[in-house]
């Protein structure tokens, strides 16, 4: 008897172990807001049923806590279930260019998803597209709750750093909803700017070329004041949001096509998320007219989608979503190369490479290169 008792406590003391090694794992806030959106992305999509897998599967992938997805996928729940599918398929439907079908929540209670995609039924297509724009936006505002609450209980998050992003936050704070949100979880989420930040020289002057609303910029100002800038951006609403976000700033803006920009001298130059957006030539004429305006010892910085790494398919899925729906402008289909390629094509404009990972948990497949202008010529070069 006694032996079974101590077989118990065991059994349960190993329990609570492994409880407690899934509650923990990956806990950090940005970490758990990531989740959040993953998980209510993933709970606005059709394939009930799935959603506990998906979930886990996606937080393998991603690194993310496994609890606080599945926990956020629940945002589905019956009630609810109705009102999230018609949000999803009506934004499907535009995102498609397809006719609305006037539905009902009543008529949602009653559909049967996997029937619909039985039937290869158009309203299927338009929930399965227009789900995950619905869950990003539900799961921002969840993982904003999380991140905040997340932090105020770990004490995590006032570096200089998030100190920095704060302030920028706030010179958004008269722009459209839709602006200053995907600027506050833009700094949050995505790795590049602490990564960019750290890699930066001190003092100098920074062109950020397809810089959008510039962040990169306004965050490099923030921790160096010292730091000048340049913004390069053809999409006239983000960079006017930008220019008035920046006032009192030293940075330049200015509306044009970064194929037909001609850089001045700089210390550093951005191209963040941009190439791909370009054909091979286009490219190597953007990296070589880059390399010519950087001083000796300047520092490039291309941070993009590699096509060989693992979740470079969904981050591109999720470029040709921003195109559909406005939010990034372009006129050819976003496409991932090789960074390894990339970088041999840096190396032969004579600049000393280095490729790190840096994908992030909502930028799976991403890559930042960082290539320094030697400050002296080399003895090939002297020859």
């Amino acid at each position: 008897m006694a032996t079974a008792a101590r077989a118990g406590d065991g059994l349960r003391a190993r329990l609570r172990a492994w409880l407690g090694r899934i509650l923990r794992e990956h806990a950090s806030p940005a970490r758990l807001a990531s989740a959040c959106v993953v998980g209510a992305i993933v709970g606005c999509t059709p394939f009930f049923g799935l959603h506990l897998p998906l979930c886990l599967g996606l937080a393998a992938l991603l690194r993310l806590n496994r609890a606080a997805t599945y926990a956020a996928a629940n945002i589905s729940i019956p009630p609810i279930a109705p009102f999230l599918a018609v949000a999803s398929i009506t934004v499907g439907a535009r995102v498609r260019h397809a006719p609305l079908v006037a539905l009902d929540v009543e008529q949602a209670r009653r559909l049967e998803p996997w029937g619909l995609a039985r039937a290869a039924s158009g309203l299927f297509v338009d929930w399965v597209i227009g789900a995950p724009i619905v869950g990003l936006a539900l799961g921002a505002v969840l993982g904003g709750v999380v991140y905040v609450a997340a932090s105020r209980r770990t004490g995590e998050g006032r570096d200089p750093f998030t100190i920095a992003a704060d302030g920028v936050a706030a010179r958004f704070a008269a722009e459209r909803p839709g602006i200053r949100h995907y600027v506050r979880w833009k700094m949050r989420l995505d790795p590049v700017y602490r990564a960019a930040l750290r890699a930066l020289p001190e003092g100098g002057h920074l062109l950020d070329l397809g810089g959008g609303l510039g962040i990169l910029a306004q965050l490099a100002l923030a921790l160096d004041p010292r730091r000048t800038a340049c913004v390069v951006e053809w999409d006239h609403e983000k960079l006017e949001a930008g220019r008035r976000a920046a006032r009192g700033l030293t940075i330049e803006w200015i509306e044009a096509d970064v194929r037909e920009h001609a850089p001045a001298p700089c210390d550093a130059i951005a191209l963040v998320d941009l190439l791909h957006y370009f054909d091979d030539d286009t490219q190597r004429r953007l990296l070589a007219r880059a390399t010519e305006a950087l001083r000796p010892g300047g520092l490039l910085l291309v941070r993009d989608g590699d096509a060989q790494r693992r979740g470079a398919k969904l981050t591109g899925l999720v470029e040709r979503a921003a195109v559909a729906i406005g939010w990034n402008r372009s006129a050819n289909r976003p496409r991932f190369g090789s960074m390894e390629a990339l970088a041999a094509r840096v190396r032969a404009l004579g600049l000393d490479v280095e490729l790190t990972p840096m994908a992030g948990p909502l930028h799976p497949g991403n890559v930042l290169l960082r290539a320094r202008r030697p400050s002296e010529p080399s003895p090939a070069a002297r020859a």
